[in-house]
């Protein structure tokens, strides 16, 4: 593992700083996956999740997107929207893409909560067309990105997908949506174009931020309770934390390739 930095996509650009690891083995190029952390800022979280991708094949790269803007992460500490930080994920593809141990045809992204609603706008045909020449992520996973506010703010556009699988994963204890099965009804309602390259899977159990190492906390959020805002629970669960850390390494070795 080593520290880098990237330029955003912005004009003027943000200079990101972010953990780099490529898998120490005899290939020249490797799949990838761009993890994306939450409004709290880089954690634990995301490292759990790269060891077991650089393990099982895969480069990572892990962004810190808080500090270029002198932010310190949590409800009072973050860009006013995620769509602010789109050029910061497409800038890490550009990266990725001229990283040489990279094959840049194998690029995924994983994004939780935040970081998460980023992955589901970068699936947007529309906002693709935004970043020309970056491409577009060949898979992708959305861990509890808020799941109500798709299709239902303006700018959170959730249709006319790029033709790339997306896996999104919620708890059913998570307190941003209040509806324990809100993941596979959202997928439902898509059109059927959409819906054939999204899964839903659900974590029993589980509050925002399950899959983040020994966390339990009450914090607060306006786009908590559906929008209503307020106190929402996060809580780690193991059990749920380990299987979807199985889940994202089965879903890109199925995608991208190990």
């Amino acid at each position: 593992m080593r520290y880098v930095a990237f330029p955003s996509l912005h004009e003027p650009p943000l200079m990101i700083s972010a953990r780099l690891s490529i898998p120490n083995d005899e290939r020249d190029e490797h799949p990838a996956v761009l993890l994306l952390h939450g409004t709290a800022g880089p954690s634990l979280r995301e490292g759990g999740y790269a060891d077991l991708l650089n393990e099982a094949g895969f480069a990572t790269l892990e962004p810190d997107q808080w500090t270029a803007r002198g932010l310190v992460g949590g409800a009072a500490s973050k860009p006013g929207s995620v769509l602010e930080t789109l050029p910061d994920v497409f800038g890490a593809r550009q990266f990725l893409c001229e990283h040489p141990a990279v094959d840049d045809s194998k690029i995924g992204v994983l994004g939780f909560s935040f970081g998460g609603a980023a992955v589901m706008l970068c699936a947007n045909r529309r906002l693709n067309e935004q970043y020309p020449g970056t491409g577009r992520f060949a898979a992708s996973i959305a861990l509890y990105p808020g799941v109500w506010s798709f299709n239902h703010l303006p700018g959170y556009e959730f249709e006319n997908l790029v033709d790339t699988p997306l896996m999104m994963v919620t708890g059913d204890l998570d307190q941003f949506d209040d509806d324990p099965d809100i993941g596979p009804k959202f997928v439902e309602g898509l059109a059927e174009e959409d819906r054939r390259n999204v899964r839903a899977v659900v974590m029993r159990e589980s509050h925002h931020g399950f899959d983040m190492p020994g966390v339990e906390k009450l914090a607060s959020d306006p786009m908590s309770h559906r929008g209503a805002g307020g106190a929402f629970i996060m809580s780690c669960n193991p059990s749920a934390m380990n299987q979807s850390r199985g889940l994202a390494v089965e879903f890109f070795l199925s995608t991208l390739g190990g």
